[in-house]
């Protein structure tokens, strides 16, 4: 684990408390980026047309106004382009907001859960560069923190696809160098009330508009039949989402005409009900839909249908060769068919999306025509599960593997750790929807894919997926009445919590963690339920009994022959040790733990206990051995890219400078130190300033 410093001030000087904080990896910006300037924007859609009225109504509402928040709801029915529209404007005036742009789908509507204000404000202040172990548990602590980090900058908020004024509030920077562009099916006027925001409505295409529209998408063909555009854009009821899919079938049906279409789109509606968007019962989106659909080749459809189940916002060529169960080749060519019938919509590195309004048709088709569903959904579970546990084999190598239910399909092979991270990240949406599916038959895999998860988590400090994936696989395990699954998801739940900084809340599932794999005879298990224990205990400032606590789980280790859990508890002991002022005991605990750290995949927890080591020294009164420790801990850090572990370095060195009276290296090393935690958002940026504070004036 990590030692934290806390600085105070006293009439004779410097005084550093040794504190803790949680933490056995850190993954941070490389060195010397120092500001985070983030760029979430989607790319702009192709085929964009018209709206110069709309966009002219964001340039006027979204400028600056006395300091004000400017703030823009963007409302309208679903499928009219609102999307589309704000991030169009967005990259118009990206250059006026040159520190960074945000972005998130609030998933306010369609057949997924919401996006939560914490889990969005949490995705925020790590694209802005805060470590994730600094994030708040609370939503309010977290939207104080981030209209901290965006005080003063220049930055665009674009909130898509908001359900309520609650879900929006927390979101809100509290200053006015930002912009915030909301868009939402709903008026959302309570921010209007509460927060003076401009209302911008967005309503369907004129008609002039939507053959503009139409041409655009389709090109020449429909020049040789205008009569047949015209009819084609009333039967689409002037809709964007509507033109679009309609645009699709057009370009993919070279053998009949434009009108013939616009014919059978007439049949269709008589046919069909409209679809109730909760807007306007005139839009007629679902014969569009209809019409589109059936125009499909069989397995084109049956994607179709079964991406209604799938959980996700986004979709890779692998999954749906699971889904479909079908080579990844097969696949691709199908979502090939959905994209050009503008069906799906496709998106970087092979993956492709779909609107929600055509999620809930697919739902709604998948029920009525597929008796495979649960079959469909069992080979999507076990491609998740089968690739997390190949990522995570690269990302934790030396964790103990479990025996997976289910079987591989379409794994790729990661050549990289980089490329195993970015699979893992872009399938977060995915593994959260999995864990939350219904079907109890998939429980046994549920549980086991939070438990491979916790590696990425615990890398990632995503505290609000981590959480919710494991309290869902903790209810699958009561269901399955598996007592061993169940003490390695408290294990898991608890470590979840303690990182976040909540040991009131861990220490239950440790307590009932260590019980239950006693009652297991699984003594690894116990250990490690014990040595987080251990960590409770230390963060109540009981360090003895952590002590204790910990070399009952240390002697279990060494019994075991897990080397790498033994240099880690004996870090952690170290830490214990030196909160007591038993420095000697202290060094010999890192020393040891440095040992057993010596093999391949261990290179950052050798880092992490050299700049340990040099603390323990400093709190010794032992500069010159503390300089040479974290020395050696900023070299390392240098290579292994962890700006966290190199300001520690620095602050160190500070720390080392001041005790031999050079004050000019101990101002350098500090500023260095407050440069690296600020850039990084972590609240040792504080520290770092308290303690330049007290250093006497500069000798130069």
């Amino acid at each position: 684990m990590t030692t934290r410093n806390v600085v105070k001030g006293t009439a004779s000087g410097v005084v550093v408390q040794a504190g803790t904080i949680t933490g056995d990896l850190h993954l941070h910006a490389a060195p010397g980026e120092h500001s985070v300037v983030p760029k979430q924007l989607p790319p702009v859609p192709r085929g964009f047309t018209g709206r110069e009225d709309v966009l002219a109504a964001l340039d006027a509402a979204a400028e600056e106004d006395s300091g004000t928040l400017p703030l823009v709801v963007l409302s309208g029915m679903g499928g009219v382009g609102k999307t589309t529209v704000a991030v169009c404007w967005a990259h118009r005036v990206v250059e006026d907001f040159p520190d960074g742009q945000l972005y998130v789908d609030l998933s306010g509507y369609g057949v997924g859960v919401p996006v939560t204000p914490g889990e969005a404000l949490g995705a925020f202040l790590r694209a802005l560069g805060a470590p994730a172990e600094t994030v708040p548990a609370e939503v309010a602590e977290r939207t104080a923190m981030f209209r901290s980090l965006v005080s003063g900058r220049r930055l665009l908020v674009l909130l898509d696809n908001a359900r309520s004024e609650d879900q929006v509030r927390p979101l809100l920077p509290g200053t006015g160098s930002c912009a915030v562009v909301i868009t939402s099916r709903a008026n959302l006027t309570g921010l209007v009330v509460d927060h003076g925001a401009e209302q911008v409505r967005l309503d369907v295409f004129s008609e002039q508009e939507a053959l503009e529209a139409l041409h655009t998408l389709i090109g020449p063909r429909l020049r040789a039949e205008p009569a047949a555009a015209v009819d084609l854009a009333r039967r689409c009821a002037y809709l964007p989402l509507a033109l679009r899919i309609a645009s699709g079938l057009v370009l993919n049906s070279l053998d009949v005409t434009v009108a013939e279409l616009a014919e059978e789109l007439s049949d269709e509606q008589a046919r069909l009900d409209v679809l109730d968007t909760g807007d306007d019962p005139r839009t007629a989106v679902r014969s569009v839909f209809s019409w589109s659909y059936r125009q499909l080749p069989a397995e084109a459809a049956r994607l179709f249908r079964l991406l209604g189940l799938a959980p996700g916002r986004e979709f890779d060529k692998r999954a749906l060769a699971a889904l479909l169960d079908v080579p990844v080749t097969a696949a691709s060519r199908t979502a090939g068919v959905l994209a050009r019938a503008r069906l799906v919509r496709e998106r970087s590195q092979g993956r492709v999306e779909m609107h929600d309004l055509l999620r809930v048709y697919a739902a709604e088709l998948v029920r009525q025509e597929d008796t495979d569903g649960d079959q469909a959904m069992t080979r999507y579970f076990d491609h998740h599960l089968h690739t997390a546990e190949l990522a995570d084999r690269l990302l934790t190598p030396h964790r103990y593997r479990l025996t997976l239910d289910g079987t591989p399909r379409h794994t790729p092979n990661f050549a990289t750790r980089e490329e195993a991270l970015a699979w893992l990240h872009a399938g977060r949406d995915a593994f959260v929807g999995l864990l939350r599916a219904g079907d109890p038959e998939l429980d046994g895999r549920r549980w086991q894919l939070a438990y491979t998860l916790r590696g990425f988590f615990f890398l990632t400090k995503d505290w609000d997926a981590w959480i919710v994936t494991h309290e869902l696989a903790l209810a699958a395990t009561r269901r399955l009445g598996d007592g061993r699954a169940e003490a390695l998801t408290h294990n898991n739940l608890g470590v979840a919590l303690l990182e976040r900084g909540d040991g009131e809340a861990a220490e239950p599932h440790f307590v009932r963690a260590r019980e239950l794999f006693e009652e297991a005879g699984d003594l690894r298990g116990v250990s490690n339920a014990l040595g987080n224990e251990a960590w409770v205990l230390h963060q109540r400032r009981k360090h003895t009994e952590a002590l204790e606590v910990a070399a009952q789980a240390l002697e279990n280790y060494r019994r075991l022959g897990a080397h790498l859990n033994a240099g880690i508890t004996l870090r952690g002991m170290a830490a214990f040790a030196a909160a007591l002022s038993l420095f000697e005991q202290a060094r010999e605990h890192l020393a040891e733990a440095m040992e057993l750290f010596s093999g391949p995949g261990a290179e950052l927890d050798v880092l992490m206990a050299l700049n340990s080591l040099g603390e323990v020294h400093n709190e010794a009164g032992e500069p010159g051995e503390a300089a040479g420790a974290h020395r050696r801990a900023l070299t390392l850090a240098q290579q292994l890219g962890s700006s966290y572990e190199l300001a520690r370095a620095h602050f160190g060195l500070g720390r080392a400078a001041l005790a031999t009276g050079d004050n000019t290296a101990a101002r350098r090393e500090m500023l260095r130190a407050q440069e690296l935690y600020a850039g990084l958002g972590a609240q040792e940026a504080y520290d770092a300033e308290q303690f330049i504070d007290l250093i006497p004036g500069d000798t130069e």
